[in-house]
Parts: C-alpha cells; sequence; structure tokens
C-alpha cells in the first residue's frame, strides 16, 4: 500500500472522532498577524486549518491523503468558509512544496513531518525557509524521543534506520532530539531559531499529553 492509500485509511478510521482545532492551534494562532496567509503543512482533514479559517486567516492546506483534503474541502463549505482555503495533495517525501519562495506570513505542522529521514528533513527546513516572507514565521512541532513508553515500542517492533529514526511496518517514523533538530536547522541554514520541548495536553478530558519538541524560526 502507498503512502497516499495508507493516509486514506487512517482518516477513514479516525475523522469522526476529531472534535475542533488543537489545543496548540488555539495557543499559537494569538501569535500569527491578522489576516495571515498560513501553510499548513501536513493538515489532515483540516480541524487546525478551519479554525484559522474562522480566525479571518487564509490557509492552504498541504497533505498526502485524497480523504482527508476533501473532508477538509467540505468542512470549509459547511461554513462558508472555502474561498479562503486553497487544498493541494502533497507526498513531502517524493514532491517539491508547490508554494513560491517570500509568499507566506505562516508555515505551520503540528506533528506532521516526522516521517523522514535526518536528510530530507533538513530539506524539508530549507524549502519552509524558502517560502516565508521576510518577518514570517514558521511554528512547527514533532514528537520527542522523551516519550519513553513510545521509545520503547519503537525500539520493540520497528527496524532501526538511523539515529532516532525507524521504519515500522514500510513507513519511517522520525522521532529527533532537540539536540538534532537544532543541527538540523544550522544545516538548512537558518540561523536564528527556537526549540524546546512542549507538552500538548489531548482534548480528550484526562491528564494525558502529547511530548513534543516545537521549532519556531523567523525570516530575516
Amino acid at each position: 500500500m502507498d503512502d497516499s492509500k495508507r493516509w486514506d485509511v487512517i482518516h477513514q478510521k479516525t475523522h469522526h472522532e476529531l472534535k475542533g482545532p488543537s489545543i496548540y492551534a488555539r495557543e499559537r494562532e494569538n501569535l500569527f498577524p491578522r489576516g495571515s496567509l498560513i501553510v499548513d503543512l501536513g493538515g489532515g482533514t483540516g480541524e487546525d486549518a478551519i479554525y484559522f479559517l474562522q480566525k479571518d486567516h487564509s490557509v492552504v492546506l498541504l497533505d498526502i491523503s485524497d480523504f482527508a483534503l476533501k473532508i477538509a474541502q467540505d468542512k470549509a463549505k459547511a461554513n462558508n468558509l472555502s474561498e479562503r482555503l486553497a487544498i493541494r495533495k502533497v507526498d513531502f517525501g517524493l514532491h517539491q512544496l508547490p508554494i513560491k519562495d517570500d509568499s507566506v506570513d505562516i508555515a505551520y505542522s503540528r506533528i506532521s513531518l516526522h516521517y523522514f529521514e535526518s536528510e530530507h528533513t533538513i530539506k524539508i527546513f530549507q524549502d519552509i525557509y524558502k517560502m516565508l516572507k521576510t518577518g514570517g514565521k514558521a511554528f512547527l512541532t514533532f514528537k520527542s524521543p522523551e516519550d519513553v513508553k513510545e521509545m520503547e515500542y519503537l525500539k520493540n517492533v520497528a527496524v532501526e534506520f538511523e539515529q532516532n529514526v525507524y521504519i515500522e511496518n514500510g513507513q519511517l517514523r522520525s522521532r529527533f532530539s532537540k539536540e538534532q533538530l537544532e543541527n538540523f536547522l544550522k544545516q538548512a541554514g537558518i540561523n536564528e531559531f527556537r526549540v524546546e520541548a512542549y507538552q500538548e495536553k489531548l482534548a480528550n478530558g484526562d491528564d494525558s499529553a502529547l511530548l513534543l519538541n516545537e521549532i519556531v524560526f523567523e525570516k530575516r
């Protein structure tokens, strides 16, 4: 099964469980300039993208899943927001990002770019930096190797490809450390950035949280 179909199946099983925007989207949207053009990388069925549209931003939603993009498009239409939403099918592992250089206010990605090895992750950082306008910012989160339970699972069931990168059922899963991400950003030519541990509480009423690393940088 190719990655596009794999993600179609995942979204078909889970899209009905999604209930509104992530806590991360709600927290970070306050930092966006009003009326921003946002590129949502790997935004799936558009829960966060719809929230950004409701806050009067414009969004280009990039994802590998036709099913997810259709769901996002239907949600936008149902909320009379489709005029400010553009969708593009993109495989970040194969395709150049279909965004013009120096055109974007905000690049946003919530736990959707940790499916690549180190060299390709560096390229993605370079492409994100290029798309930003001067003064534009990137807000990106990645799953962290500090999640001991998940790391034990990956070490037991997956094959190690390189440091903190595993192959599980034919799919790469990266769990880069803060230090690795800092090194990748420097290799991408991005000299001013912030990488910090971030815990995102889940909106399910209990105390569970995602253990993440957050990257923030601004194009100078």
